[in-house]
């Protein structure tokens, strides 16, 4: 049975959970403020997740659609404090990128470093499960206070060069009394990024990274499709000025899923019990890769029908502050 879950401020003020089947209205979850406490309810009992979902559903309901038309709709998933949340994201980590390689030839010595990490993710990438296959390119976007919610803008800062969108799934994860990590589901998600600054400079990624994001108004409770068509578009205005349809999910990625998350979360000294953490899985597509310039305003809009609801991000840029260096304590 699958659902879909949402966190929602009620026109009161009140804070609930959500869950939904297909098209149905979404249905108010007893006893639950927060995805985060319900999953660990169901880690502390021992039970599943969309179980403890049935038995937690009510009558009463929720129109997502104009909760999210009137900005009630919160990120998916938090922390009381947001230090204890960890966004990261997987890179060159989608078959896209792989078979749109020009021919490099047969000496490994005259490979670019990129393309060394897509031939370790097509040979390696989805080794035999309880093996650990290659390692996938790794990047940390920062803490719970980069999420955005759904419909809110992220910003592009003045120090900035150039940013864009990063359409794909992400997945939501939680860690349990006994510090291993459990997955909750997944959502859409706005991997945004400073794309011109590294297309200048690759090695210069970890900056580019360090940026907002934002997912879904949706959570896909269970095992995402294997493979599923999404849409991404950039209007200006009135205008869609860029848009592609492209093939996400597992089985167009380099890597499995579960191997991506084995390099995540092999760094057991960074795992607290309620800890939370947000995994974006690698993108097929940019519309900075096809020679678009993001401006001040302009709209990104990500749909794939699993997910329900579009996630919509409008783009903001940054006012300039100070960014000296740190002030001396003596």
């Amino acid at each position: 049975m699958t659902y879909r879950l949402s966190q929602v401020d009620l026109a009161d003020g009140s804070r609930v959970v959500t869950a939904r089947r297909g098209e149905d209205a979404a249905r108010i979850l007893s006893g639950t403020t927060t995805l985060r406490d319900l999953a660990l309810d169901a880690i502390n009992a021992g039970r599943s997740l969309p179980d403890l979902i049935t038995e937690r559903m009510t009558s009463d309901t929720v129109s997502l659609e104009d909760a999210l038309a009137q900005g009630r709709i919160r990120v998916p998933i938090d922390h009381p404090d947001p230090a204890h949340v960890l966004v990261a994201g997987s890179g060159l980590s989608h078959r896209s990128w792989y078979e749109a390689q020009p021919d490099h030839g047969p000496d490994p010595e005259k490979w670019p470093d990129y393309y060394k990490i897509l031939r370790l993710g097509d040979e390696g990438g989805r080794p035999a499960e309880g093996e650990i296959g290659a390692q996938p390119e790794w990047f940390y976007k920062g803490n719970g206070s980069i999420l955005v919610r759904p419909g809110g803008a992220v910003e592009h800062p003045f120090y900035g060069v150039g940013p864009g969108e990063e359409a794909e799934i992400a997945g939501l994860y939680v860690v349990g009394a006994d510090l291993k990590p459990y997955r909750i589901g997944f959502s859409l998600g706005n991997e945004f990024s400073d794309e011109e600054m590294y297309f200048r400079n690759v090695y210069h990624l970890a900056q580019s990274k360090r940026r907002q994001v934002s997912l879904g108004p949706e959570v896909l409770i269970g095992a995402p499709p294997s493979d599923l068509r999404a849409h991404i578009a950039l209007r200006r205005g009135e205008d869609v000025i860029w848009d592609a349809h492209f093939g996400t999910g597992e089985d167009n990625m380099l890597h499995s899923f579960a191997n991506i998350e084995a390099h995540t979360f092999k760094y057991r000294d960074g795992l607290s019990e309620g800890d939370v953490f947000v995994l974006y899985f690698g993108n097929a597509v940019m519309s900075t890769e096809e020679g678009q310039k993001i401006e001040d305003g302009d709209v990104f809009e990500l749909r794939a029908e699993p997910f329900g609801l579009a996630l919509i991000n409008s783009v903001r840029f940054g006012a300039p502050f100070d960014v000296g260096p740190a002030k001396d304590l003596w």
